[in-house]
């Protein structure tokens, strides 16, 4: 897996401070999309142990409490998507009770195997492609109308959509 940046302290991608992680490479190519420069599979760097345990190791740094954000691209892509799991089984690991949040612009009914296996890790998931002409900057944690918020744990207990309760 390949990412694009590493952003400690993050305001707009979660509720609250997350570390956000961005994905390298991406198949959707939305018009109007805010991270172009992160559609590329051959951009940023690979993702390496050091990598991981730099955000292990830094996630309370300067005693902040955050969470952690994974965006892209797209994290849930071929080429992204087993890294994506790994990074989120062993955040859990270290950090059961910190959320994750996950953009992704593929829908959670067209997941397939390999996608449906960091639900079992990730809290809240932002499914759907950013649609510019649904455009809407006042929604929270997404930039899209057509954009859901799904609230994982809820989702999967359930076995049907349930949408992430936004205070």
């Amino acid at each position: 897996m390949r990412f694009a940046k590493i952003k400690d302290n993050d305001i707009a991608n979660g509720l609250g401070v997350t570390m956000s992680f961005w994905t390298q490479g991406c198949p959707h190519h939305c018009k109007g999309c805010f991270n172009g420069e992160t559609w590329d599979f051959n951009g940023g760097q690979e993702f390496t142990q050091e990598d991981l345990q730099y955000i292990i190791d830094n996630i309370n740094k300067n005693n902040i409490d955050r969470d952690l954000s994974i965006l892209g691209g797209e994290p849930l892509c071929p080429q992204n998507v087993e890294g994506v799991f790994n990074l989120c089984k062993e955040f859990k690991k270290h950090y059961p009770n910190k959320m994750i949040y996950l953009w992704s612009g593929y829908t959670l009914e067209n997941f397939d195997e390999s996608q449906k296996k960091v639900l079992k890790y990730i809290d809240v998931l932002i499914d759907g492609k950013f649609e510019e002409n649904n455009r809407n900057l006042s929604l929270m944690l997404r930039g899209s109308s057509n954009q859901r918020v799904i609230d994982v744990k809820k989702t999967l207990l359930s076995n049907k959509i349930v949408f992430y309760e936004l205070g």
